[in-house]
């Protein structure tokens, strides 16, 4: 009975699928009309306003990888149908960053599912626009220098190629289409003729074939090999999700710490929470940077721990305690968006005009997160001048167990004397728009910087400001990259004395671009391990995942400890018994209650903390 209710399912399918096409304006017969015109895939190894072929796709990357020394092709493993998987490792050759750190990595994926042909536009426009910024000593200069990243722009081949076949056609009917252009699944059990209708809904959704909730979900996922969210017969049985977990191997997977999977269309960045709440917490605020490089346009879509539906975002963010995402580009609803007909589907169908911009948006976007991902902000080095005498250098060098503060040259500084100060920190700190320093979004601004001196002497301890408001971010004369170094003019009182000083330190409190505050004891190396940030210290001194006021850099050092200590707590009184009441066998003494209430409460805590 099993096999002929399966037998009925086929032959249902084979009498009733029908081939539809895509047209801009002929709605007649099975003709559907988009309003406007029906994007082609374009032989051109450039960037067009349009999509590429794969074939173009894919000798644009060797291209890249032929020209510079960063840039290396990765082969990863094999579709079902035995095509080379391609990754792209984009790293220098150092694996350190400028501060001395190990690099961290970072793997994104595109083209998961065939349809989505924005996502391997993309991450091809991530590949060509760090190319075309190799040099700018910014952004994307940065990225190459101090992070580890692997692209895969096309995980399903096999599938892609077969929208690509049949661009403006599909299969089933116009309001489920299943083949064609509009293939989702890879090509197991299928052939590529359109004409061979019988195949058109087999395949496996490679994004329903990951641990650790495959076919976990009734709603999400299915057993049905027919069925548009097929899971597969296990977890990662596809050797294309083989292909992807080869490429978190080749980023480097002990040092992973963010993933993307891009698809479309929604609008939005969803991601699983793991209940690890620092995770979850960063996980949070680096979407909501992403997010803010495009004016929030994009939207955020956490969802609870536990449960999935054998999501790749799901294996690596649970594999791996590290932020993961799937990107679901524009649309957010449907072509309509764009002035077109808004017809089933058609939000897959991304208008040739709308292609070029969507590539620059997400690359904002991304390099956002990768920047804010790579290293957290420190203070490197300050350099004191007096017009062209330098007076005073002191910068962080890295030893076999963190960093050591060296002091490079050392005269006294003298009251009432003009000094500049050059601050020199291990990233650009702000971005770039015409030259000029500008803020990102509402995380930072040109401005944002507060400057003291600490100083300590037989008198006591003072405080001298230093005025910020005429200070600026170079784009000339900095260290590595443009605004990673701030010069502001001082004068110290005319009776500061340098040799009855016993302390002179520099409080700076600033933040890189995307808001994230300073390591306030570059000492100890920041670094990602186990779902959260390692000797990232705050104010305070705390092991934490937002950073401070720096204070670490001292002209002169007593030997005193970085942070204050923190004050002992006030003991309470001691709590005198209250005699027990022999009448009554159910009597609490005050302290029993007490201690009920904090046991109480420390439930109440738990349960909505977990």
């Amino acid at each position: 009975m099993k096999y002929y209710f399966i037998f009925l399912c086929l032959l249902a399918n084979m009498l009733s699928a029908a081939e539809f096409v895509y047209t801009e304006n002929d709605n007649t017969g099975n003709n559907v009309a988009l309003g406007y015109p029906v994007p082609l895939p374009i032989d051109s190894l450039t960037p067009i306003d349009g999509f590429r072929t794969y074939n173009s796709l894919n000798l644009r990357h060797h291209q890249l990888v032929e020209q510079v020394s960063w840039l290396t092709a990765l082969n990863l493993g094999t579709t079902f149908n035995e095509r080379t998987i391609w990754g792209y490792q984009l790293s220098d050759a150092d694996n350190i960053t400028i501060s001395g750190a190990i690099e961290g990595s970072a793997l994104i994926n595109g083209g998961i599912h065939a349809r989505e042909w924005q996502s391997p536009e993309a991450l091809t426009g991530y590949m060509e626009n760090l190319f075309a910024g190799r040099n700018n000593q910014h952004i994307e200069q940065y990225i190459i220098d101090n992070i580890n990243l692997v692209l895969i722009p096309v995980l399903n081949i096999d599938g892609l190629l077969q929208t690509q076949r049949y661009s403006n056609t599909v299969t089933n009917s116009i309001n489920s289409p299943r083949d064609g252009r509009m293939r989702r699944k890879n090509m197991r059990s299928v052939d590529e003729l359109l004409t061979t209708t019988s195949d058109n809904l087999h395949g496996i959704d490679l994004n329903r074939n990951n641990n650790p909730y495959w076919a976990t979900s009734s709603e999400g996922s299915s057993d049905d090999n027919i069925s548009l969210v097929y899971h597969g017969t296990s977890a990662a049985s596809e050797p294309e999700i083989q292909a992807l977990q080869n490429g978190a191997v080749s980023a480097g997977e002990t040092r992973l710490r963010f993933y993307i999977d891009t698809h479309s269309f929604s609008q939005i960045y969803f991601t699983p929470m793991t209940g690890d709440q620092r995770r979850d917490n960063i996980t949070s605020e680096l979407a909501n940077i992403m997010r803010a490089a495009n004016s929030s346009k994009y939207r955020y879509g956490p969802f609870s721990a536990g449960s999935g539906i054998g999501a790749t975002d799901e294996y690596f963010a649970n594999s791996y305690q590290i932020p993961s995402y799937t990107l679901e580009i524009e649309p957010l609803n449907s072509s309509a968006d764009y002035g077109g007909n808004g017809v089933s589907h058609d939000g897959f169908i991304l208008p040739a005009s709308e292609v070029g911009r969507m590539r620059s948006e997400t690359s904002n976007a991304t390099f956002a997160g990768l920047y804010s991902i790579a290293e957290k902000p420190m203070l490197q080095e300050i350099m004191i001048k007096q017009g062209d005498e330098l007076i005073f250098h002191q910068q962080w060098q890295v030893s076999e167990t963190g960093r050591n503060l060296i002091t490079l040259v050392e005269n006294p500084l003298i009251g009432n004397i003009a000094y500049q100060l050059i601050a020199t920190f291990n990233k650009p700190m702000r971005q770039l728009e015409n030259n000029q320093v500008v803020g990102f979004a509402s995380l930072s601004s040109p401005t944002s910087i507060n400057m003291d001196w600490l100083v300590s002497t037989t008198n006591g301890e003072q405080l001298h400001s230093i005025d910020t408001a005429q200070g600026t971010w170079l784009t000339q004369g900095f260290k590595h990259y443009l605004t990673d170094s701030y010069l502001v003019d001082f004068t110290l009182p005319t009776d500061f004395d340098w040799a009855t000083t016993s302390l002179m330190a520099l409080s700076i409190q600033t933040t890189d671009m995307t808001g994230q505050a300073l390591d306030s004891n570059p000492a100890t190396i920041s670094d990602w391990q186990t779902g959260h940030w390692h000797n990232y210290e705050d104010s305070e001194g705390n092991l934490s995942d937002s950073g401070g006021i720096d204070k670490s850099m001292r002209l002169i050092d007593d030997g005193s400890d970085l942070y204050a200590a923190a004050p002992l707590p006030t003991p309470l009184p001691p709590i005198e018994p209250t005699p027990a009441d022999s009448s009554s066998g159910g009597s609490i003494s005050l302290f029993g209650f007490l201690m009920l209430l904090l046991s109480s409460q420390i439930r109440w805590f738990n349960f909505n903390n977990k």
